[in-house]
């Protein structure tokens, strides 16, 4: 079977003083959907819109996204999102400074398990929070370089303290 070549190949590292930005491959995304009732079933509690549960993201009213393997899920749409998405790391004490030069969110609110769907460089980004000041990215997969190259821009302007 083929295996997806990283649209970052060769340029996912980048590093200053306060800020790390990598690319963190290897991961398993799919997005559900379905009416309120057979989603509940599946997931039980389900996570309030722009929050994260048990790596379960609610995206949209009936959408998620689920990081890592997805349970049974009978009269429901799944769709393979995993090759079509690059997830960068963005880490550190300068990260939602970063952040926040690139899209208009106060990204330093952001507490674990929050995310939120932006737009940087004109492309839809997802940001979730993991801790404070560490965040991954979904980017579709066809403008993985040009928000890398958007990030790292944007961070040689950033005043280091």
């Amino acid at each position: 079977m083929l295996k997806p070549r990283s649209a970052l190949e060769g340029k996912a590292k980048f590093e200053m003083a306060g800020l790390a930005l990598s690319e963190a491959p290897d991961f398993t995304l799919t997005q559900i959907a379905g009416d309120e009732k057979t989603l509940k079933k599946i997931f039980g509690k389900l996570p309030e819109f722009g929050v994260a549960k048990n790596n379960v993201l609610r995206i949209g009213p009936s959408q998620f996204w689920v990081l890592g393997e997805v349970p049974a899920a009978k009269n429901c749409f799944l769709t393979p999102l995993s090759s079509s998405r690059t997830r960068i790391l963005v880490e550190g004490k300068q990260a939602p400074m970063l952040l926040q030069a690139c899209a208009a969110i106060d990204f330093g609110a952001m507490k674990p398990a929050d995310l939120v769907m932006t737009g940087m460089h004109h492309v839809p980004v997802l940001v979730h929070c993991l801790v404070e000041d560490k965040f991954h990215l979904y980017v579709m997969r066809t403008f993985a370089l040009s928000i890398w190259d958007w990030l790292v821009d944007a961070a040689g302007g950033l005043i280091v303290a």
